[in-house]
């Protein structure tokens, strides 16, 4: 098994720009509370820009140091950087069975390293380029790496020597070549003590490959043994499967006067919001039955609903009764079909600042969902219903006909009585001859 690492550099500085597009490019610098630190520490930076970094801002410096005469400070949000890296997420499930939502790495935790198992018989530079491609989906960034285990991975994505300007995004580490790839890579990029690596580095040792050289230590040291094993490229293959169960969420702020032309338009921010969350349905292998649309805009926030129904058809009484009256319930899953959605859910409104659909209502591809109506109005019936169907695979007029008088009167006697003959024609070939009891009887009781 191959095993793939997605390096997600400046976590949170890019969730802020897939968000609003107009900060990038910028000198922004995101300030809040290390994720793995206590709330009563002092909030510091977590990520900045390249602009930023320039003018003299480092990750892990306290906030005030940040504000700086053209650096513009932007307040951490830890639920939109969930919400980014489900979308991540979602989205490679349709590329990999296997997702491993991995963690935060680097100095102050500034990046996000996640893997995924790599398909067998798939390429590796073939399989990156499809990830980069979702990335960019999803207005993410990031670098690939391939290996035999995860910790080469890792550092085949996160290593300045493999990510210069001049080599691609992904690299492909050969199989069996881990330690050859590992041997020429610093000593810093394994967590070891800083006064452990001060030693080492006196005595020589400043390479992975020289240290995996080092003899075994002869007391039973299970830390240093594990260091020495990543040195090896001996870092394992174990991943967690991320199992999707939070509803889908994505937001954009509509800017289209920004300064550097890349802020959303309300049509490019329909579109890409379309565009994400088709993309994590389909990784879900899902469609959204429910949604809801909140539009921030000069008069406060509103929240439309959107239930999607089917153009309307002649339907029995029993259908007429679940189904609202604007048609019959279906799933929307491409991005073509939510843009019309959210267009309509609009209707007309030019100003606005801020788009959030979210999707309350999911089911799997090739199922009906039932009506919002029927799950509130007639709850037994719902549960009578799915036991039925279940049990026999009927059909709804079939489930519901002989249940209870107050519905629509079941099929007709003609009509039962065909069913009836056309059954016992299949079942006529089955059947076996009997004798009549005549016949046996005597022979039962023959003296």
């Amino acid at each position: 098994m191959r095993i793939a690492c997605i390096h997600v550099p400046q976590l949170s500085l890019q969730c802020a720009t897939r968000v609003d597009p107009a900060l990038r490019g910028a000198a922004v610098a995101v300030v809040g509370v290390r994720p793995d630190a206590g709330k009563a520490q002092a909030p510091q930076v977590l990520a900045c820009s390249r602009a930023a970094f320039l003018l003299g801002v480092r990750v892990g410096s306290l906030a005030p140091a940040a504000r700086i005469d053209g650096v513009q400070v932007v307040s951490a949000n830890t639920q939109l950087e969930r919400e980014a890296v489900r979308s991540i997420a979602d989205a490679l499930l349709a590329l990999t069975p296997v997702v491993d939502v991995g963690g935060r790495v680097g100095v102050g935790g500034a990046h996000l390293a996640m893997y995924c198992e790599v398909p067998s018989k798939t390429r590796g530079s073939s399989f990156g380029e499809r990830v980069l491609h979702q990335l960019e989906l999803l207005g993410i960034t990031g670098r690939i790496g391939i290996a035999d285990d995860r910790f080469t991975a890792w550092v085949a994505a996160s290593d300045h020597h493999a990510v210069s300007t001049d080599e691609p995004n992904v690299l492909s580490v050969p199989r069996g070549g881990s330690a050859a790839f590992l041997s020429p890579r610093p000593l810093q990029l394994l967590s070891i003590s800083p006064e452990v690596q001060h030693m080492l580095e006196a005595l020589g040792v400043t390479t992975l490959g020289a240290f995996a050289a080092l003899p075994a230590p002869s007391v039973s040291r299970p830390f240093e043994a594990d260091f020495q094993a990543l040195a090896r490229g001996e870092g394992g293959q174990t991943l967690r499967p991320y199992a999707p169960e939070a509803p889908i969420r994505e937001d954009v702020n509509i800017n289209a006067s920004a300064a550097n032309g890349q802020g959303f338009s309300l049509s490019s921010a329909v579109a890409t919001l379309a565009e994400r969350v088709a993309a994590r349905l389909e990784g879900r292998g899902r469609g959204a039955a429910r949604l809801e649309l909140a539009v921030t805009g000069p008069e406060g926030e509103r929240v439309v609903p959107i239930v999607p129904v089917a153009s309307a058809r002649v339907r029995t009484s029993l259908e007429a009764m679940l189904v609202p009256v604007g048609g019959e319930p279906k799933l929307l899953s491409s991005s073509e079909s939510l843009a019309d959605a959210i267009t309509t859910a609009l209707s007309g409104d030019e100003h606005v600042w801020r788009l959030r659909l979210s999707v309350i209502g999911e089911a799997i591809a090739g199922e009906e969902p039932v009506s919002e109506l029927a799950e509130t109005e007639a709850p037994g019936i719902i549960d009578t219903l799915s036991v039925v169907l279940s049990n026999t695979g009927g059909s709804l007029e079939l489930a519901f006909g002989p249940l209870s008088s107050n519905f629509a009167p079941g099929p007709t006697a003609g009509v039962l009585r065909d069913r009836r003959e056309a059954h016992q024609r299949t079942r006529r070939t089955k059947r076996h001859r009997t004798r009549p009891s005549s016949v046996i009887q005597p022979k039962l009781f023959k003296s």
